[in-house]
């Protein structure tokens, strides 16, 4: 099969995988098939220890993901679309708890599914032509992929009640007091802004970003007790590792090279 015909592209730039709905003639909206792509390209990137930080983005320069297929969803009776709604949650649920971080590089139309994309993503980096919606109460339906409990924990339960209770679109400027984004640039900046994100996470050791961003993703979850022991717990696991242990040698190291300098500076008395 031609590269250019896959459901989703994969390109490698230094410690970043990018992965790109290839759909662009139907504004990237999701088949299963697309679906099923995107988590084994996920798989692939997770074993492959090169890769540190994955972002995924849409093809053509419309969309990011226009959400599920309207066409195909249409010709589902309730069981189907139960079973649909269930398997996009495992996949965007998947990519919530992803061991590495995760970008959402938005160049275009982010709605329903794609929108629940982005937002299951850490990270969120946006073109000025992006915007953002939940239009399914315009179709007399709800989101389905997780968009009422992602936009509550991203955005706050205020916020995700403007967004899928009104259906409007929202562009990427007017989201960024909602604190979802985490930048806006010119289209032909996008890749450039999120590769140098990806840069600063991959100095990081990817054993601690693992054990932090699984602490921070049960914060909103767990009561406070309870959160701070998995935080101790997760401490500890890091704590042990080897990567910890020479970042605390290298941070002694640090000291006492400094201190001597200090030392090696001071005048002696005559």
């Amino acid at each position: 099969m031609p590269t250019n015909t896959l459901p989703v592209l994969a390109a490698q730039y230094g410690p970043l995988r990018l992965l790109t709905l290839n759909r662009a003639d139907k504004l990237n909206a999701f088949t299963p098939e697309m679906l099923a792509a995107l988590e084994s390209a996920l798989d692939e990137a997770a074993a492959d220890d090169s890769t540190r930080i994955v972002a995924i983005t849409g093809s053509g320069s419309k969309a990011f993901a226009a959400g599920n297929d309207i066409e195909r969803l249409a010709a589902l009776d309730g069981v189907a679309a139960y079973r649909d709604m269930l398997a996009g949650q495992r996949a965007l649920l998947r990519l919530h708890e992803y061991a590495k971080p995760t970008i959402a590089m938005v160049n275009g139309y982010a709605l329903g599914g794609g929108f629940e994309l982005a937002l299951a993503c850490d990270f969120l980096v946006a073109s000025e032509n992006a915007s953002f919606a939940f239009p399914e109460i315009t179709l007399n339906t709800m989101p389905g992929w997780g968009g009422t409990q992602l936009a509550v924990a991203r955005l706050g339960l205020a916020c995700a009640k403007r967004f899928v209770l009104s259906g409007r679109r929202f562009s990427a400027r007017e989201c960024e007091p909602f604190g979802f984004i985490h930048d806006v640039v010119a289209p032909g900046d996008l890749l450039d802004a999120v590769h140098a994100l990806a840069t600063t996470l991959a100095a990081f050791d990817p054993f601690a970003v693992e054990m932090a961003k699984r602490a921070l993703n049960r914060a909103s979850e767990l009561p406070l007790s309870a959160g701070l022991d998995l935080e101790a717990a997760h401490y500890a696991v890091n704590f042990s590792s080897e990567g910890a242990r020479a970042g605390l040698r290298q941070f002694m190291d640090r000291r006492l090279a400094r201190r001597t300098a200090r030392t090696d500076t001071v005048p002696t008395s005559p």
